[in-house]
C-alpha cells in the first residue's frame, strides 16, 4: 500500500437493523387503509394507497385491479374500424348510391 505521513481517517460505520419484512402483513395494512379503517401505515403511505384507488388502480375491496384484458381492446378496435369503414363507403364512395339505383331497376322491370 504505501507509507503514509498522515491520519487516514475510518470508514464510516452505518448502523444497518435488518427487519422482518411480511408481504401478507403489508397487503393487509394497505386493504384496511383503503377501505378507511384503521392502520399502521405512515400518512405518506396512506396518501398513496388514497391516490391509486382514486385513479382507478384499486378497487373499492382494497386489491389491486387486474387491468383489462388485450380481447376486450382488440373488441372495440375492430368494432371502431368497422364502423369507421361503413362511414367511407357511405359518405366518400358511389357505392350506396350504385347499390340504390340497382334495386330500383331491378324492382321497375
Amino acid at each position: 500500500m504505501g507509507i503514509f505521513m498522515f491520519h487516514r481517517p475510518e470508514m464510516p460505520k452505518f448502523n444497518y437493523i435488518p427487519r422482518y419484512y411480511n408481504p401478507e402483513k403489508e397487503e393487509l395494512e394497505k386493504r384496511k387503509a383503503a377501505l378507511g379503517l384503521d392502520s399502521n401505515l405512515t400518512d405518506s403511505e396512506k396518501l398513496r394507497v388514497q391516490m391509486r384507488q382514486k385513479w382507478g388502480r384499486i378497487g373499492e375491496d382494497g386489491k389491486a385491479k387486474k387491468p383489462k384484458s388485450a380481447v376486450g381492446t382488440l373488441r372495440y378496435a375492430i368494432i371502431f374500424g368497422a364502423a369507421a369503414v361503413m362511414i367511407y363507403f357511405i359518405f366518400f364512395t358511389p357505392f350506396v348510391e350504385n347499390f340504390i339505383t340497382m334495386f330500383l331497376h331491378l324492382g321497375g322491370k
